[in-house]
This record gives structure tokens, C-alpha cells and sequence, in this order.
């Protein structure tokens, strides 16, 4: 059992990591463009910064809590997989809402359409799981 878990605590962490390079960007673009906290508005290429960051920590706690319900009660390897997709398409839509906000593209249908996915597939398994018990 614990073995199983070894992927779905590698993409956590790799998400903790993640989150930690999103607030350091923010860090950074504070001193470029002079923007002291507690301010969360300036240039328009701080505000994208600021909000790619806050837009991702959004999503963070959900993430998370999928992750692990789906990979403990479905398959963890097949979690952890779409959990990798996950982070994945969050840094690039880091990365592109950070240059323009239009480069944020088609990142969010993407991200939503894995999460919608994980969570489908969980419910089912836990519906027929709990029909099985009745």
C-alpha cells in the first residue's frame, strides 16, 4: 500500500514546488517594478504576475484534495499521471499569463477537462464501490 502512495506524495511535493517558483516570480516582480507588499496592484506586467500566482494558488487546495481521494480510492499510478498533466499545464499557464493575458490560451479548458475527468472517474468508482456494500 505505502508503495503505491510513493507517486501521489512525489506530485505533491512537485506541487509544493511549483506553488513555492509561482511566489517567488511575484517576489521578484515586486522588486522589478518597485511594488512593496502589501500592494497588490502596479504595472500591468506585476498585476499579470500577481495574478497567475494567486489565480494557481486558487486551485491549489483542490488539486490536492483530488489527487489523493482519486489515488487512494481509484488508481493512484493513473492519478499521479494526471496529476503530473496538472502542474504541467499550470506552468504553462504560469508562464503564459505571466507574458500577456491573452497567452493564457486554451490552459484553463485543458486543466479543467483533466480535473473534470479525475473527478468523474473518482464518483464513479465511489458510487458503484458504495452499491456494492448496499
Amino acid at each position: 500500500m505505502m508503495d503505491d502512495m510513493v507517486g501521489l506524495a512525489a506530485v505533491s511535493l512537485l506541487g509544493v514546488l511549483e506553488q513555492a517558483y509561482f511566489s517567488l516570480q511575484v517576489i521578484y516582480a515586486r522588486r522589478k517594478f518597485s511594488v512593496s507588499p502589501p500592494r497588490t496592484s502596479g504595472p500591468p506586467e506585476f498585476d499579470r504576475v500577481f495574478r497567475a500566482q494567486a489565480n494557481c494558488a486558487e486551485y491549489f487546495p483542490i488539486f490536492i484534495t483530488v489527487l489523493w481521494t482519486s489515488g487512494v480510492f481509484f488508481s493512484p499510478g493513473l492519478s499521479s499521471v494526471c496529476g503530473l498533466l496538472y502542474l504541467y499545464g499550470r506552468f504553462r499557464y504560469f508562464c503564459g499569463y505571466s507574458q500577456s493575458a491573452q497567452g493564457r490560451g486554451n490552459m484553463s479548458i485543458i486543466r479543467d477537462t483533466r480535473q473534470n475527468r479525475l473527478n468523474i472517474r473518482f464518483l464513479r468508482h465511489t458510487h458503484t464501490s458504495n452499491l456494492s456494500n448496499i
